[in-house]
């Protein structure tokens, strides 16, 4: 019987830290997941950003164009 209870926590003591390396494992994986979402969520709206700004800065300049159009154009 002693041998049978030696046994056992003998066993425990080997899979109980296996168990928490690999929960460790486990969350880390899984922070690293949402982090990297949230990072492409990120730059994705920077993108966009970007995208929206290079418009806006297209008409301005599309309108800088015409005013100097017309100054041109007066005597």
């Amino acid at each position: 019987m002693n041998v049978l209870i030696t046994l056992l926590f003998s066993l425990l003591a080997i899979i109980v830290p296996l168990a928490l390396i690999i929960t460790g494992i486990v969350l880390i994986v899984r922070f690293i997941g949402r982090y990297e979402k949230r990072a492409d969520t990120r730059l994705e709206l920077e993108r966009q950003a970007a995208a929206h700004q290079q418009q806006q800065f297209d008409v301005l300049v599309e309108r800088l164009e015409r005013i100097e159009e017309k100054m041109e154009a007066r005597p």
